[in-house]
């Protein structure tokens, strides 16, 4: 009885837990809440990456093209590409449409046509050049021989044409035929016997107003400036007759040929010829940048057409078209000695003489073979053309030192000499 009391009077301690109920609603606008945050958070990091993208790609590619081996032209050539990329995307079907028309038969011809027309122009310079001589063989008529020419200068009353000398040589009339065909007489002024070339001399009043009109002065470019496999145009009898028209590349601009007081440097051509060819080489501009001298070819390139350079003659033309002025003569022909062989053949550097010209003023001082001239009134000589233009700084019957070095037992010693040049 006294434990069922004391159990009845903790009865108001028992406690029934109850779970509680859900709230649903307030679950649900939890969840919304939650896909709601996601997103908006979701599309501030869209937001941000595509605005720091660009950056980071552009840093990234900074990066990679640091650690790339670079060169100049490739440096050049990623800005360009990197600016005018979309350009050339658009452009590129264009350009392959267009190199497929240059390839059809019309534009090629229309190529040909375009760079021959070039010539029309400078051949206004080109003349022939006929010398005629009377003999009792062929019942006293003219024999006669043709090669081309060209107007180099003229002068107030004169017009003056360079050609070669072998038109020229032993004849007892020398004509000129202009491009519109007009012929008339020419008279030899002077000549140049280290090249074969000559200048002729014509009086204007000699020929019409008509022809003066029609005919031009040769246009001379810079044979400094051509490059190996540049495209040329022959003009003139590079093929041994007149009015032949050659076009192909230079193959070759460092081949040098020594002659007597000077070195020239030719222009080598592709271009089928003849031996007796003879004219002008032209660029595309319709500049002469060369005259045809087939003599200085080879045995085996005769067949070749080839070239001296105009800039390395026209100091020559020069002094050939005026009377006043000679062509300055030593007599010897030498070789450029460069410091390279001088170390490998143990040569002094200057021009080492491999020729001296008989009856000549370098002989008559006792000039020799296996010399090596160092020094020329005044100024140190390291090569050819430094000899060659101090020799041009010279008048004819001026006495000049010439300082040499000549190999004897103990080695090489100076030797000195006072040389009276002549006129050539």
């Amino acid at each position: 009885m006294d434990q069922k009391k004391n159990e009845n009077s903790y009865e108001f301690l028992k406690e029934t837990i109850k779970e509680k109920p859900r709230d649903t609603k307030k679950i649900v606008k939890h969840i919304l809440r939650i896909f709601l945050s996601g997103g908006l958070f979701g599309l501030a990091a869209a937001a941000t990456f595509s605005l720091a993208a660009p950056k980071i790609t552009k840093n990234i590619a900074k990066q990679q093209t640091q650690s790339q081996i670079q060169f100049t032209s490739d440096a050049k050539n990623s800005e360009t590409n990197t600016q005018g990329s979309t350009e050339e995307e658009k452009s590129s079907q264009g350009d392959s449409q267009v190199a497929e028309e240059e390839l059809t038969p019309e534009r090629y011809e229309k190529l040909f046509e375009d760079i021959f027309i070039i010539a029309e122009e400078t051949e206004k310079s080109i003349v022939r050049v006929r010398g005629s001589k009377n003999d009792e063989v062929w019942f006293q008529t003219p024999y006669e021989s043709e090669i081309s020419g060209l107007l180099v200068a003229e002068s107030g009353q004169e017009l003056f044409v360079l050609t070669e000398y072998r038109i020229v040589e032993d004849v007892d009339r020398i004509q000129v035929v202009f491009c519109d065909g007009t012929v008339t007489d020419a008279r030899f002024l002077k000549g140049d016997t280290n090249t074969g070339f000559v200048i002729l001399k014509i009086l204007k009043s000699d020929i019409s107003a008509e022809t003066r009109e029609a005919i031009t002065i040769a246009p001379l470019g810079e044979s400094y400036e051509v490059n190996q496999g540049e495209p040329v145009l022959a003009i003139g009898s590079p093929m041994g007759y007149s009015d032949s028209v050659g076009y192909g590349i230079v193959t070759s601009t460092c081949n040098n040929i020594s002659k007597i007081d000077a070195e020239y440097g030719l222009l080598t051509t592709d271009i089928v010829g003849s031996s007796l060819g003879s004219g002008v080489l032209l660029n595309l501009k319709g500049e002469v940048i060369g005259l045809i001298a087939q003599s200085f070819a080879s045995e085996d390139t005769q067949n070749l057409v080839m070239g001296l350079g105009v800039s390395e003659v026209k100091e020559m033309i020069q002094i050939l078209s005026d009377e006043t002025k000679d062509i300055i003569y030593m007599g010897i022909t030498g070789k450029s000695i460069t410091s390279d062989i001088s170390k490998k053949k143990g040569i002094p550097i200057g021009v080492f003489v491999e020729q001296v010209e008989v009856n000549s003023p370098a002989m008559q001082v006792g000039i020799q073979n296996g010399d090596v001239i160092i020094e020329l009134n005044g100024e140190k000589i390291e090569t050819v053309k430094g000899y060659q233009q101090q020799l041009k700084s010279c008048k004819a019957g001026q006495t000049i030192k010439v300082k040499a070095m000549r190999q004897g037992t103990e080695g090489y010693v100076e030797v000195d000499f006072d040389v009276t040049l002549q006129a050539r």
